[in-house]
């Protein structure tokens, strides 16, 4: 079908289409949902204490993306067959960018079109320029599948490995010039890169990353992940910095506890780096 006429098509049916995204969008405040959050710090308080120890809250952040990619997969699924406009099971670029222009034109916190063909094509198994349903919710979902994890992973790597030896050295990873264009003569920034690189990515110890250590760090489902983010979330909540987090102190911090779209983990599992 003439890329033209795939388009009209889509137009056509592009506002009933939109209604289904807004009928799930995350649009409204969230307010502190006290019964989800008692009943996750319970099942979390192994030692029954009444607080929370870095091990038990990454229990807790295991929780969180479980539940997340339990209901992320069936909404790609519902996804795909709204995008899916002409109902020939596959979704084309033209399909998906019409539909998403539409919903967010007057959104500014979406990924650039560039960006999101880039990550289309990244979703893309079998380079035939469209997405079946499998592919569709790895689109969605890129760094809980495992085939574009490995993508991602690897263009990172390549894009701080300047000296193209296949290695990422500390000075690469803290220097790198594309993310350091608006601090790289901040010195604090550079302190706080060099400990990422020792304390969380470089898990063999030999001041060098590789493909699996770079694929370890960015995979949600893995134990890095889940330390990295648990130990963001007891330096942001953890009031009284006694290295234990209160019922209190949860619900005073609900937003990087509770599951909703701009929880910072469930965007971090979304993030490519």
């Amino acid at each position: 079908m003439p890329a033209l006429i795939r388009t009209l098509i889509v137009l056509l049916l592009v506002q009933q289409v939109v209604g289904v995204f807004q009928e799930t969008a995350d649009t409204t405040k969230v307010v502190l949902n006290e019964d989800q959050i008692s009943s996750t710090f319970k099942q979390t308080d192994k030692d029954s204490s009444g607080f929370l120890d870095p091990d038990e809250l990454q229990l807790w952040v295991k929780i969180m993306v479980d539940s997340h990619l339990k209901e992320s997969v069936p909404g790609a699924k519902a996804e795909f067959r709204s995008v899916d406009t002409n109902r020939d099971r596959i979704v084309v670029w033209d399909e998906y960018r019409v539909v998403m222009k539409s919903l967010h034109k007057n959104d500014e916190h979406v990924y650039t079109e560039q960006e999101q063909k880039h990550k289309f094509r990244q979703a893309d198994e079998n380079g035939d320029n469209v997405l079946n349903q499998l592919e569709y919710v790895a689109f969605k979902n890129p760094m809980t599948t495992s085939y574009v994890l490995h993508r991602i992973a690897n263009e990172l790597l390549d894009d701080f490995d300047t000296d193209k030896d296949k290695l990422v050295s500390m000075d690469e990873f803290v220097h790198h010039e594309a993310s350091r264009v608006d601090d790289k003569d901040d010195k604090e920034i550079s302190t706080l890169r060099a400990m990422e690189f020792k304390g969380a990515i470089d898990t063999n110890d030999d001041s060098f990353l590789d493909l699996k250590e770079m694929k370890d760090y960015l995979d949600p489902r893995g134990s890095n992940f889940i330390m990295n983010e648990a130990r963001h979330m007891m330096h942001e909540s953890d009031l009284n910095k006694d290295r234990k987090l209160s019922l209190s102190e949860v619900k005073e911090n609900y937003l990087h506890f509770q599951n909703h779209k701009q929880n910072p983990v469930i965007k971090a599992i979304h993030d490519e780096f």
